[in-house]
Parts: C-alpha cells; sequence; structure tokens
C-alpha cells in the first residue's frame, strides 16, 4: 500500500512511488496506490473526548483509507517536501491517525518505505515526520527504507536516473523487508 500526498496525480512524488510499487509487483507484490487528493480528509479538530468517542465526528474518506492502510503488509508513505516538511495532506491523514492510536489500534506493516522529493532543503524533516507517524501508529519497530530526492521542476525525476534508482531500491529494500518477515 503505498500513500501519496501530493496534490499531484502526475507529479514526480507519484512517479516515484510508481517506480518503487513496479518493483514490488516485480517481485510478487500486491500493490495499491492511493493518491490523498483523491480523497476527502478534513483536519483533525483535537476534539477533548476523542477517547471516549464511538466514532470519529469527521463523516469523510478518511476511515476508508485507514482501513485500507492499517490492514496492508508493506507500506510506503510519500511526500514532497512542503515548506521543510510533508504536505497538508499527508499531515491531516497521519494526524487523523489519533483516533485509532486512542483506541489501541495499530498498523498491521511489517514493512515501510517512505520517499520525500525536494527543490532545496527539508528532506529530512519530511522522513522524519513520516517515521515519527509510523513509531507513533505501531507498538514495534517497523524496519524502513527511505529515499530523499531533489527535483526541481514538475516531471524531472521522469530524466534523472540516480533517482528513479532509489525509488526502484526502495521498492526492492521493502519487498526484502516483507520477504524476511514472512
Amino acid at each position: 500500500m503505498a500513500v501519496v500526498g501530493s496534490p499531484r496525480p502526475r507529479g514526480n512524488t507519484a512517479l516515484l512511488v510508481d517506480v518503487a510499487l513496479d518493483e514490488l509487483a516485480a517481485r510478487g507484490a500486491a500493490v495499491r496506490k492511493l493518491l490523498l487528493g483523491d480523497y476527502a480528509i478534513a483536519p483533525c479538530l483535537g476534539h477533548e473526548g476523542c477517547a471516549e468517542f464511538a466514532f470519529c465526528p469527521h463523516r469523510d474518506d478518511a476511515d476508508e483509507v485507514l482501513d485500507a492502510v492499517y490492514a496492508a503488509d508493506g507500506l510506503i508513505l510519500a511526500s514532497p517536501v512542503y515548506y521543510e516538511n510533508v504536505t497538508a495532506q499527508m499531515k491531516a491523514f497521519m494526524d487523523r491517525n489519533v483516533f485509532r492510536y486512542n483506541r489501541d489500534e495499530w498498523l498491521a506493516a511489517r514493512a515501510v518505505g517512505l520517499i520525500a522529493v525536494t527543490a532545496e532543503t527539508g528532506l529530512d524533516d519530511a522522513i522524519a515526520a513520516m517515521r515519527r507517524y509510523v513509531a507513533l501508529s505501531t507498538t514495534w519497530e517497523v524496519p524502513t527504507v527511505s529515499a530523499g530526492v531533489f527535483a526541481d521542476g514538475m516531471g524531472v525525476v521522469a530524466g534523472q536516473p540516480d533517482s528513479l534508482a532509489a525509488a526502484r531500491e526502495l521498492g526492492a529494500g521493502v519487498a526484502e523487508l516483507l520477504a524476511g518477515a514472512a
């Protein structure tokens, strides 16, 4: 399962995720990509009684997305860097996990890949934010591989062999971690 936090369905981040998923599929994995921009996920409102609610009061697509993510054996999280961190779409997705966290519901992922794309700076911060999300959403240390890529224009990673190789390596790494965890 790949969760793409870019608002651009054919941007650099989505392309790198496609390359990583192609590598996973070539190694026998069933793959799926969720573009957060295709879903209505409202930001968490920090309800005081969240832990006591029977369900999250937001009536949006978050449950559908989270159900798929929480069931996945492997997970790829990908975001372009916006203002030194993950996008608002990825942040809203991560924040909406608090409802499950309050109920001791944890990701099933046995391996995680993290992809961040920037034109200038912020790779470490974006990857660290996604790594923190994984740590808060599990009760064990999930093996994780990451790739940080520089791209200074729309679609330029298609012509960057090193960036494409990094995405393939990430896909191979997630596949190997999943095979080792089986």
